[in-house]
């Protein structure tokens, strides 16, 4: 269950196709489990997606729009979260590229007004990506983040071994078919679910940021 329970009205339901598309996450170099990067390490941005606390993609910020369109326009019905995994533990999985996270697409709106209001409100606030765009959807659906441990660690043996083109870095757009995204479901929901851990530290992260 997510932690702020959103309204759901004017939301649309979703019925996608059994695939599941590789979402990549800038993720914390100061916490042990990949969370979102709220901190700017990586100079992308203080990032508010995935948001576990309301089990929403692109709803508190406007951010991976095209990515997150294309992902609804290819009717996948799962978002995988991949990441370069830098963070606090010095385990074998450092530097590896991790799954440590799904979510089951369930409903879908268009923010593009929400966004671009708070941007015309606050004019010091960066253009919104989704400015000079018809749609900028967001998704809401069930969210499962599991252990840097516990993660399904992606190979680009594993890549040619299933038939997909690329290699395992932040610039995969691997859509999985239905038998290999049973496979890394299946994976992920024998480990232990997270997801409780992660708002935490993101909340930690969010205080830190408004005491500052």
């Amino acid at each position: 269950m997510p932690k702020t329970q959103i309204n759901l009205d004017g939301w649309q339901d979703y019925r996608g196709n059994a695939a599941g598309s590789l979402l990549y996450v800038e993720t914390s170099h100061t916490s042990e489990v990949p969370v979102r990067d709220q901190l700017n390490e990586n100079g992308k941005g203080f990032l508010y997606e995935p948001n576990y606390e309301t089990s929403t993609y692109g709803l508190m910020s406007c951010y991976n729009v095209k990515a997150v369109n294309a992902i609804l326009k290819a009717k996948s019905r799962y978002i995988l979260f991949g990441t370069r995994y830098e963070g606090l533990s010095d385990s074998e999985m450092r530097n590896k590229y991790l799954i440590m996270g799904y979510m089951r697409i369930d409903k879908i709106k268009d923010v593009r007004t929400r966004h671009i209001q708070r941007y015309m409100a606050n004019p010091e606030l960066e253009e919104p990506e989704c400015m000079q765009m018809e749609h900028n959807w967001a998704v809401y659906g069930p969210m499962r983040f599991v252990s840097m441990n516990d993660s399904f660690v992606v190979t680009d043996e594993i890549l040619k071994e299933w038939g997909y083109r690329g290699h395992a870095s932040r610039q995969l757009k691997a859509v999985f078919k239905k038998e290999h995204l049973e496979q890394i479901i299946k994976y992920l929901d024998e480990k232990e679910d997270m997801i409780d851990e992660y708002i935490a530290t993101v909340d930690e992260y969010k205080e830190a940021l408004e005491e500052g």
